[in-house]
């Protein structure tokens, strides 16, 4: 197995920038299907979430959120916080829609990419 160190300095960005932007793509993705669509969007919330705070106002906080890790993803600032961030957030969206595998099963893959991306930022 190849160290890090063994892999040139140039190859590693363009690998961080490709798993960043393989993240950032669909976190952005969402966020605009969800303010174009938002009924399609809302379901995917836990039920004792929109109990707590309204589905609507839920769906703009969240959308927001996703532009915000998108965005900083794609400037490779911390990529190690980012990347962990990244790794929570689709660990929750996997494990609170369990029951919607046939449509979150890209997010395991999705995952495991911020997961790698993470590592590769480790210092």
């Amino acid at each position: 197995m190849m160290s890090k160190k063994n892999v040139p300095a140039d190859r590693t960005s363009f690998v961080s920038f490709l798993l960043r932007l393989g993240i950032a793509v669909p976190f952005l993705y969402a966020a605009i299907a969800a303010a174009l669509d938002p009924t399609s969007w809302i379901g995917f919330f836990p039920s004792w979430l929109q109990a707590i705070i309204p589905g609507g106002v839920l769906l703009g906080l969240w959308s927001w959120y996703e532009v915000a890790l998108s965005l900083w993803l794609i400037s490779g600032k911390k990529t190690y916080y980012a990347g962990g961030l990244a790794s929570l957030t689709l660990l929750a969206i996997t494990v609170f829609n369990l029951g919607a595998l046939d449509i979150v099963f890209r997010d395991v893959g999705l995952l495991l990419a911020a997961v790698a991306l993470t590592l590769l930022a480790k210092k």
